[in-house]
């Protein structure tokens, strides 16, 4: 069954990976571009590339909702693309405009599912790049992260492979990247 998936998935080359914020998706996606030779794109960083602000200023300048409709432009826009590439979602973009359906479509999805204590932790180190929890402590931090998980995980466990273990970015490639004989 394992070596079945890992047909599909090398076949593919369009990966998704897709988590709450903090999870290694751009880590980990910056590496297994590297490791396969093909591009990768962070939906989050293009965002901010092609507005000319951070996330935090757009969600403070124009809101919610509006960067969300960024980011469904930006996923109309790469739904076209026929390239490989590795691709990095921001954690709210599957749960959103049906998106989760789009990324599916596109290519191989991969949760990177992580323990709350982890993502608190790994938060707490740059709460003011992260407008969803600008200025919160970490008691209000780790409320905030159980509550998105148990509203966004339904739209995450959809994914093609979840990986849930805590494991070093370099373990993650492993299992994602067939063994070469």
């Amino acid at each position: 069954m394992l070596n079945e998936f890992f047909h599909f998935f090398v076949t593919m080359v369009k990966i998704i990976l897709i988590g709450f914020m903090g999870a290694g998706k751009s880590t980990i996606g910056a590496k297994l571009s590297e490791l396969l030779g093909i591009p990768f794109v962070d939906t989050d960083h293009e965002i901010e590339r092609l507005k000319g602000k951070s996330i935090d200023s757009i969600f403070n300048d124009e809101g919610e909702a509006s960067f969300r409709q960024l980011e469904r432009q930006m996923i109309n826009f790469l739904s076209m693309i026929d390239t490989e590439f590795v691709l990095s979602v921001g954690g709210g973009l599957p749960c959103f405009n049906n998106l989760m359906l789009t990324l599916k479509q596109m290519g191989t999805t991969v949760y990177l599912k992580c323990p709350t204590d982890l993502l608190a932790e790994r938060l707490m180190h740059d709460t003011q790049v992260r407008p969803l929890i600008n200025g919160l402590n970490k008691e209000e931090v780790i409320q905030f992260i159980d509550q998105k998980l148990l509203e966004r995980e339904p739209v995450y466990n959809q994914a093609d492979l979840i990986i849930s273990e805590e494991w070093s970015a370099e373990s993650i490639l492993r299992r994602l990247l067939p063994r070469k004989s």
